[in-house]
């Protein structure tokens, strides 16, 4: 598993909005946010480079963002969404979503493997199927990423959801209980398996024949 590591960033209230509020505030290298949730929404604005950086980080639906609010102090928040101008590739605007201690949320949590599978050094081929789940959890319990160790998969073994050892708070919402890695026999390998199938057939029948 891999903790959520907590990123920050400050934020400067705004209490006008609009269009031409919008363009001078990215024009002085601000970029103009909303945070909602709790029944309350607030306006802010933060700098440019530092919400790039945070986003090229690689920060998912998951990751547990603090923003340090200008006359509100810390409030722990989620990216809900990310719009940026299509033609240069610039973020245009970030909504926020706060957290509420203990209440459940869902959100999507990446699924990534260490190790090399067992199997696939001696002719098998190893599958990553799944890459990301949809969880229901309270905030406390998120991760930005599950983390499973596939080094003693061999061929024919596999790992499925009801598998994977996650927080007890954590419902997985998905239908049945599909395959997340797996490692299975490839072409070559079947092929050599019936080759030598073939060639034991022979001196088997002539081992039930000299018993008669």
């Amino acid at each position: 598993m891999s903790q959520n590591t907590i990123h920050k960033i400050a934020v400067k209230k705004r209490t006008e909005t609009g269009k031409n509020e919008n363009n001078r505030l990215r024009s002085s290298g601000m970029i103009p946010v909303n945070i909602i949730g709790a029944g309350v929404a607030t306006s802010g604005a933060v700098n440019e480079k530092e919400l790039e950086k945070m986003v090229h980080s690689g920060i998912r639906q998951s990751t547990l963002i603090e923003l340090d609010v200008e006359g509100q102090g810390q409030q722990k928040v989620f990216v809900k969404e990310i719009q940026r101008f299509p033609e240069i590739d610039r973020i245009r605007h970030v909504d926020f979503y706060k957290v509420v201690p203990g209440k459940k949320i869902i959100t999507k949590i990446g699924i990534e493997t260490t190790g090399v599978a067992k199997g696939s050094k001696t002719g098998g081929q190893f599958e990553h199927i799944i890459h990301e789940i949809r969880v229901k959890t309270i905030p406390e319990d998120l991760l930005e990423n599950l983390t499973i160790d596939v080094t003693d998969l061999d061929v024919g073994d596999s790992i499925k959801i009801s598998q994977l050892k996650v927080p007890a708070s954590w419902e997985i919402l998905i239908n049945g209980d599909p395959i997340v890695t797996s490692v299975n026999k490839t072409k070559a390998l079947l092929a050599a398996e019936r080759a030598e199938a073939k060639g034991a057939a022979p001196d088997d029948a002539k081992a039930k024949k000299g018993k008669k």
